[in-house]
């Protein structure tokens, strides 16, 4: 555990915050650095960002600043912008409320930091720095929290909870991030709490996956949350990918096994490539029907592009496996896979379900020889220069329909499988099926 010091902040992160509180000061306000940038210091990380916070009101902070966001004015924060680095101050305040169980209903601005440690989730987010004297303020005991390796509210559990429902999934994703274990009245007020999820929007929830995707830890996340009975509620459609109950505990067992086989290899795989394991449709590898895992996906309202990506990794999964089980597959067939996009993806998440499933070392061997073999192939090899264009098939007469684009893809099978290497030979090809069409 290392000491928070204004030091160990990335240059243009520290010229930023002491500027910040040089502008306060001269305003007669003391300003601090908090939150989760001052526990990364604390456990050796280097800052991202930077929070700050004061008894400055927005009204007092704004005329010291040339360029500010009012990001959330209501609620005592503005976004403030200095020679391109940005930096939120929020006032110091107590809330009360929480009537949606994420916003206070009610906001007081506060006077002192005390007060506004009162209000923060957990000890380890309520450590403050100020950037001038470099002088560290721990209201809460979060340092000694940290150096015990636990995690605990600020204050008593369930009230914190039950303010903002998100505290739960945060906790699993705090715990799992800093290595933390969650200490035990926190964890009991998080299983008697977890009805505070219910009606979490979709697109909070999403940004939670988002988060706890984008690091490290992410797998032992999902595992706190489904031990505490929290993922069936954070994660619409997620008990109904595990059918009868007789089949539910080997379901989540193999894909939480499969999650952290992932996640060794790629300790923060991003949103898709978690999702394309959480929410995978068989992951037993039966040829199951996907409809269900589609449902579930689709109803965290993803974007276009994370369905795709999504959806092309389990469709490339189950060709990558068919390909690695099967004798006589056509070089045509090896060299399309190889080009597809996110086959790498999908080879991780083969790759980490056989390891779940304690798949023969046979299996993992041609897994592993096909995505080397991938590697080793050149651009051209992948995609080789066509021999004939549109305009060849159209003056040998292929109807402009669907035996078009099959004439198109069956001369390129026959390229690359190596049978047709010449124009000569691809003109005299066509020739020969345009007779038959």
């Amino acid at each position: 555990m290392r000491r928070p010091s204004i030091e160990r902040y990335p240059r243009e992160l520290a010229t930023a915050a002491r500027e910040v509180a040089l502008r306060l000061a001269r305003a007669g306000h003391r300003s601090w650095i908090v939150g989760g940038s001052v526990r990364d210091l604390a456990v050796g990380r280097t800052p991202e960002d930077v929070d700050m916070t004061s008894a400055a009101t927005p009204d007092e902070v704004e005329p010291c600043f040339e360029h500010v966001v009012p990001l959330g004015r209501a609620f005592g924060t503005l976004q403030l912008l200095l020679d391109g680095v940005e930096v939120e101050h929020t006032t110091f305040r107590s809330e009360t409320g929480y009537s949606d169980s994420r916003r206070p209903t009610s906001v007081s601005f506060g006077r002192t930091l005390e007060e506004d440690s009162a209000r923060r989730d957990f000890t380890c987010n309520a450590l403050y720095l100020d950037p001038l004297t470099d002088e560290l303020a721990d209201p809460t005991g979060g340092l000694a929290d940290l150096e015990r390796g636990v995690l605990r509210t600020v204050g008593e559990p369930a009230a914190r909870f039950t303010e903002d429902g998100l505290r739960l999934v945060r906790m699993a994703r705090f715990a799992a991030a800093l290595g933390l274990a969650i200490e035990p009245a926190t964890w009991a007020a998080a299983r008697a709490t977890r009805a505070a999820l219910v009606g979490v929007s979709v697109e909070r929830a999403l940004l939670e996956f988002e988060r706890m995707f984008g690091a490290p830890g992410g797998a032992r996340a999902v595992r706190l949350l489904v031990d505490a009975e929290l993922l069936e509620l954070l994660l619409p459609g997620w008990s109904e990918l595990h059918g009868p109950a007789t089949s539910a505990t080997r379901s989540t067992t193999v894909r939480l096994a499969a999650l952290e086989a992932l996640t060794v290899e790629t300790p923060a795989p991003g949103l898709a490539l978690g999702f394309a394991v959480l929410l995978d449709p068989d992951p037993e590898g039966r040829a199951g029907p996907a409809t269900v895992a589609e449902h579930a996906l689709e109803r965290l309202r993803p974007s276009r592009e994370l369905r795709r990506d999504v959806e092309t990794t389990w469709r490339l999964r189950r060709e990558l496996e068919r390909l690695t089980r099967t004798t006589g597959v056509s070089l045509a067939e090896r060299l399309r896979l190889a080009r597809a996009p996110r086959v790498e993806d999908a080879w991780r998440v083969a790759r980490a379900f056989a390891v779940a499933l304690g798949r023969e070392p046979r299996v993992l061997g041609a897994l592993d020889e096909f995505d080397a073999w991938r590697r080793e192939r050149t651009r051209a090899e992948l995609h080789p220069a066509p021999l004939l264009a549109a305009e060849d098939l159209a003056r040998a007469g292929v109807p402009r329909d669907a035996r078009f684009r099959a004439t198109l893809a069956a001369l390129e099978t026959e390229q690359l499988d190596g049978r047709i290497t010449t124009r000569d030979a691809a003109l005299a090809w066509l020739a020969e099926r345009a007779r038959s069409l």
